[in-house]
């Protein structure tokens, strides 16, 4: 058994109250009061969200059970998108487009996309029911070329792609949607992977390619998103509901962004058979939006649908 004398018990009790009495002005001084935290708050806004914020899980596997929850089936063509945290942007050291940071969270409620590009057949059923304009018969459109009704419509301008997602009772995709759709959770950068391949998806690059045309839906099998969209990386660039803002990612929100309220340009996402550069076909690549009023024979799009239960 240890013994203290007196005077040095007084000490040894001195010592313990100076130590508490510091360590309790050291917490008084550290603690966060309600101006100090909006300061942390406003600090981790400028912190690139790629430190500031958790990494997501990993892509949710569509079961039965999950299709049940829905109260009813996927619809034919479609895709199923759980709702979810995924990372949005660039988060390359090198290669990023200035529009596309800072790669940030975004959680999506669930919805559905289109699993290939809206075709020929398909625009052309809107046309005859007389909801859809058709759009021009010139030298690389799709439109009423024999052979591909099973291509991409293309030279769409957006109000053409807005107005036929509408009459199937669907929608055009937010820019965050068409994202997830085609990256999943995991923040790759192509669909296969984070390593290029010329030969994987419907584009210009391969030598021996000799690309004058888009592809028909769904033929590249390795331009194949997570969830099993098609044609993400390639064929046509899809036009987005979204407004065009190179800073938006600095402020959207991270619950469902609709993008600016307005703008001069609408967003194009995704890749194209006329791209000869790797760059343009990363997920997160901005680098294709247009007025709304543009169309090309390189452009086209899909919809999506909300996922209710």
């Amino acid at each position: 058994m240890i013994t203290r004398s007196p005077k040095r018990a007084m000490e040894y009790g001195a010592g313990i109250l100076a130590a508490i009495v510091v360590a309790g002005g050291v917490y008084l001084y550290l603690r966060p009061t309600q101006n100090s935290r909006m300061d942390v708050r406003t600090h981790h806004a400028m912190v690139p969200a790629a430190f500031s914020r958790t990494a997501p899980a990993r892509v949710e596997q569509v079961t039965g059970n999950a299709r049940q929850a829905l109260g009813r089936g996927v619809p034919r063509g479609m895709v199923y998108v759980p709702a979810g945290w995924f990372w949005m942007g660039c988060g390359l050291k090198n290669g990023c487009g200035g529009d596309e940071k800072p790669y940030h969270r975004v959680y999506l409620d669930a919805y559905f996309i289109d699993k290939n590009d809206v075709t020929v057949d398909e625009y052309g059923q809107c046309v005859s029911t007389g909801g859809c304009m058709e759009p021009p018969r010139v030298e690389g459109c799709n439109y009423g070329v024999k052979g591909r009704g099973d291509h991409p419509i293309n030279c769409v301008f957006w109000d053409q792609a807005n107005t036929y997602c509408r009459w199937a009772g669907k929608r055009l995709p937010t820019e965050a949607q068409w994202e997830k759709a085609a990256r999943g959770t995991d923040g790759r950068i192509y669909p296969w992977g984070n390593k290029f391949s010329p030969h994987n998806s419907c584009n210009s690059l391969s030598p021996y390619s000799q690309r004058h045309h888009t592809c028909a839906v769904g033929s590249h099998p390795k331009d194949k998103s997570p969830y099993g969209v098609m044609d993400m990386a390639g064929n046509v660039y899809n036009w987005c509901s979204d407004w065009y803002d190179a800073n938006y990612y600095a402020d959207s929100p991270d619950h469902d962004p609709q993008g600016p309220d307005k703008g001069t340009y609408h967003v194009l996402r995704g890749g194209s058979w006329l791209n000869c550069n790797p760059t343009y076909l990363r997920w997160s690549s901005r680098s294709n939006n247009a007025v709304p009023t543009y169309w090309f024979d390189d452009n086209g799009f899909r919809c999506v649908r909300r996922a209710t239960r």
